[in-house]
């Protein structure tokens, strides 16, 4: 198969048996510019499938689902093998060879396919519950038939079970619903930082900024809070806090806005403690899903400590999650902000970190929570 066709901004690839492919945008922020793509069946040897994804390769996996399922778990457990270090030898900072390399090797396990129609996959034999699928793409593909990296519709048929069954956080004591391209608070250990802040909470006014799925406000609510607003400028998130609002039963204390960004839902208000899971890797967001974790020029966390004072009662507090992950990479992101901190007029009074796997360049990163006040 051989070659693809561009049309505005889709790509599109001639696939004998299925006809025109379309590769969404969505997609193609995971696997990087792919040219040409290959067809291979899943029973196929597995070294196989490694050594063409090192050469570059994009594969459309066809065959019984198991078999696809194997091809991708072995390309992981082989993921170092799929880039040279060569490749990056250019570089001479430690940590940007690191962060090159580990988004290669993402690029190119994002580059096993399968195709798909509507909510079903093609020419794939016993496969998984896909009821829904469309639901979870960032625009809807019609009719078209469609490709989509394996490891990603592995993800989104785990966030599809969450949506169903509910997604149980201990610092809750209960589940909340998850819905499509809103961020998944799946690492419980972060928002479980903020039960350490109870007396910044309880008696309190507070607003959850960036509310997500809603879980910070509800928590907030939870440990005492006078009264909870919670904002995001993600349109699903703020319908997914809706949800988990009325699961909770607590509508009387917790009233979620939007969608609006920053402080837009609440012009001239104060609040005692502002909330904030700050997107804390310096990119461009390529899907709504993103848009929680990349903040492009740190465009919205200076936004945001330069509005957050104006938004604060007297002694009031700001307690911001961020994470070292930029400042790892050599964007220099955790001294930006304590520049950004200090230029506002407000002073970082403590802090308090967990390490972590990082999700998105791997490694380490220290999640930290700062407590900032006024100066």
């Amino acid at each position: 198969m051989r070659g693809s066709d561009h049309t505005g901004d889709q790509r599109l690839f001639n696939v004998t048996g299925l006809g025109k492919c379309l590769l969404p945008r969505e997609f193609r922020a995971f696997t990087g510019v792919v040219e040409a793509l290959e067809v291979q069946d899943a029973r196929t040897s597995l070294g196989k499938f490694r050594g063409r994804l090192a050469g570059g390769a994009a594969i459309l996996l066809v065959g019984p689902y198991p078999y696809v399922d194997a091809v991708l778990r072995y390309c992981q457990r082989e993921q170092r093998e799929l880039v040279s270090d060569a490749e990056f030898a250019h570089l001479e900072d430690r940590g940007q060879r690191r962060t090159a390399f580990v988004a290669e090797r993402r690029r190119r396990l994002h580059r096993l396919l399968v195709a798909a129609r509507g909510d079903s996959l093609l020419r794939i034999a016993d496969p998984p519950d896909t009821v829904g699928l469309q639901e979870w793409l960032e625009r809807s593909t019609g009719e078209a038939t469609y490709l989509i990296p394996v490891r990603r519709l592995q993800r989104i048929l785990t966030d599809m079970v969450r949506a169903r069954e509910g997604l149980r956080l201990s610092c809750l004591d209960a589940s909340i619903t998850i819905v499509p391209h809103v961020y998944v608070p799946a690492d419980e250990s972060v928002p479980a930082m903020f039960l350490e802040y109870r007396p910044l909470v309880s008696g309190r006014r507070i607003l959850d900024m960036g509310t997500g799925t809603g879980v910070l406000a509800l928590l907030a609510a939870q440990l005492g809070a006078k009264s909870v607003v919670a904002t995001d400028s993600n349109r699903k998130a703020v319908a997914n806090a809706h949800l988990n609002v009325e699961r909770f039963g607590l509508g009387d204390r917790i009233e979620v806005r939007g969608p609006a960004d920053l402080f837009d839902s609440a012009p001239g208000e104060v609040f005692d403690t502002i909330l904030f899971n700050a997107p804390w890797i310096c990119g461009q967001p390529e899907t709504l899903y993103d848009t929680a974790r990349f903040d492009p020029q740190y465009r919205v966390i200076d936004a945001f400590i330069r509005a957050a004072r104006d938004h604060l009662a007297s002694g009031g507090t700001i307690l911001l999650q961020y994470a070292d992950t930029s400042q790892r990479t050599g964007e220099s992101s955790i001294d930006h902000l304590n520049s950004v901190i200090a230029q506002a007029g407000l002073r970082v009074a403590s802090q308090r970190s967990l390490r972590r796997i990082g999700r998105v360049h791997g490694g380490r990163e220290h999640v930290i929570v700062f407590e900032i006040n006024r100066l």
